[in-house]
């Protein structure tokens, strides 16, 4: 079959598409084969940023910088701000796993401002993704996490749920990375308390990682997942977890076998089986593709073999482990002289720098405005845009940092289905932004509204009011049902099932949510326009009624 350039814009996007999905060799042979076909420079230049995100996957640093640059160029060229924030990102992270942070922050953020410029989201949250790792690396965990919260909540906006659960895996990394400052510094209750965080993030974005069938983030998830819970003390449930996974060469990147492998390793190392965990050790060592890796693999051996006592062995680790150190080094500064030669010599390289240098500059005096902007865009991340409540991530924070303060009541819309079905989807969001206000109208000053999602809302009902939380519930419920709906829909009816747990009882954020979503299944189940809380009666035994939407 003879390919021609009307081919080209087909095999890009479907190269797009393995890209997303990890499947780096694919992606790469189709974007080759679509530059080559390319019959407009906007398909060229898309195909020139995917090859440049697969030369990166694949560890082929200084390929990914040049094939990069072109990306950028041809973007630049035809005024597309999106694709030139895109590429720029790309070239962000790269410069990342060079060490070249300070130029991969300045990149990152040329990346964000055009992304903003453009107005579209998918470039903005590549661009926040790049900024919340270089702030990792640098230890910053605090601006890193800002970063990644706002790059998750722009995949949620997106309706990308993958790498919204990837998003969350990189935030469980953050966690992880102050677990271990706080251990070094000798806090061993706050290296505990971020660990647990930690594991929670990574299983939750383990969780999606199945449900989308994305196995790459799936398995990186479980690996940082077993990470966490042996940093806290729980080995036996880390190996557990696992033996739940295959490890597949036909599926499984040799970085991804040999990450697993050395997780296993550090798993058994915290178990004290010494000789299982060099084992381990010793088979990602061999299949390392990288003096890098090798390094880290090498400093594992020799901890390994010296808890086990076998000091010779644990010397010749340690030796390899300084001279892979060394030669790491070296590699560095060789592929640092050769990237930045790399960009001196792409064609117009001397007038490009200087007019980015300028750029920086106006960004560099524009800084306040942009901070006051990014405190803008945090704000409006931890607010839901259709009915002006906190949203899901405010709640969470709330929870973390003041549950034991707080009662839950959660709140779902009865047959609310009915309401979409029944008058519209725009009849649907105007029920929901009333329901905002009531919840606004009703709540006392030290109480917090927020949307949970869809049509759940949650009220934290704070335990300074001497009213109990079951009452503020009910008289919320018959507000709800006394309204008058027909101004936005004639014979419309709105009622809700709402299910409470005091915050007595329950240990954790997790398991107060827990229990209130069960009494609010409770109170759906009973018959629903009902509220089930820790004094409630029975659903079966309570009086019965059937809501009418």
């Amino acid at each position: 079959m003879i390919e021609t350039m009307d081919d080209a814009a087909s095999m890009v996007l479907q190269a797009q598409e393995h890209l997303d999905m990890a499947r780096y060799t694919p992606a790469m042979e189709l974007a080759v084969r679509a530059e080559t076909l390319a019959g407009t420079p906007a398909v060229r230049a898309h195909a020139l940023a995917v090859i440049s995100a697969c030369h990166h996957r694949l560890d082929r640093y200084a390929q990914s910088i040049e094939v990069g640059l072109q990306a950028v160029r041809l973007w630049h060229e035809l005024g597309d701000l999106a694709g030139e924030s895109s590429a720029r990102s790309t070239i962000a992270r790269v410069l990342i796993l060079t060490g070249d942070l300070t130029e991969s922050l300045d990149e990152g953020l040329i990346a964000l401002e055009l992304a903003d410029l453009s107005g579209e989201l998918r470039p903005r949250l590549l661009a926040l993704t790049a900024i919340g790792i270089v702030h990792l690396c640098l230890r910053q965990h605090e601006l890193s996490i800002e970063y990644c919260e706002r790059a998750a909540e722009t995949a949620r906006l997106l309706g990308d749920v993958a790498v919204h659960g990837s998003l969350i895996d990189t935030i469980s990394c953050v966690f992880m990375g102050q677990a271990y400052a706080a251990r070094e510094e000798g806090n061993e209750e706050a290296a505990l308390s971020y660990g647990r965080l930690a594991a929670d993030r990574a299983r939750e974005a383990m969780e999606i990682g199945r449900q989308c069938g994305h196995r790459y983030y799936q398995v990186n998830a479980l690996g940082n997942l077993a990470e966490g819970l042996a940093f806290i003390g729980r080995p036996a449930e880390a190996l557990e977890l696992m033996d739940t996974i295959q490890i597949d060469p036909e599926l499984d990147s040799v970085s991804m076998v040999t990450h697993l492998l050395d997780t296993r390793g550090c798993v058994h190392l915290a178990l004290k089986n010494y000789d299982q965990a060099a084992r381990l050790f010793a088979e990602a060592l061999e299949l390392s593709a990288g003096n890098n890796t090798a390094m880290y693999y090498c400093e594992h051996l020799s901890e390994a073999h010296e808890k086990n006592g076998d000091f010779r062995a644990a010397l010749e680790y340690h030796k390899r482990f300084h001279t892979l150190f060394t030669l790491v080094a070296s590699e560095a500064a060789q592929r640092s002289a050769s990237i930045a030669a790399i960009r001196l010599e792409t064609s117009r390289a001397q007038d490009y720098a200087m007019r980015e240098r300028a750029r920086a500059e106006e960004l560099y005096h524009s800084n306040l405005e942009l901070t006051r902007h990014a405190e803008s865009l945090l704000q409006q991340s931890l607010e839901d845009p259709l009915t002006g409540l906190a949203n899901r991530r405010l709640l969470d924070r709330l929870l973390e940092t003041e549950g034991q303060r707080y009662s839950i009541a959660l709140l779902d819309v009865d047959h609310f289905k009915r309401v979409n079905d029944s008058y519209s989807h725009q009849i649907g969001d105007q029920v929901l932004r009333q329901l905002g206000a009531l919840l606004l109208q009703s709540s006392r000053p030290a109480d917090h509204a927020a949307r949970y999602g869809g049509e759940e809302f949650a009220l934290l009902l704070s335990d300074q009011g001497d009213e109990p939380d079951e009452a503020v519930a009910e008289r919320l419920r018959e507000l709800i049902e006394a309204f008058d709906w027909t101004p936005i829909a004639p014979g419309l009816r709105v009622t809700v099932s709402i299910g409470i747990a005091a915050h007595h009882e329950a240990g954790s954020a997790t398991a107060l949510l827990e229990i209130a979503d069960r009494r609010l299944y409770e109170a759906k189940n009973g018959g629903r326009n009902r509220v089930v809380g820790p004094e409630s009666p029975s659903p079966s035994t309570a009086p019965g009624f059937t809501a009418s939407n």
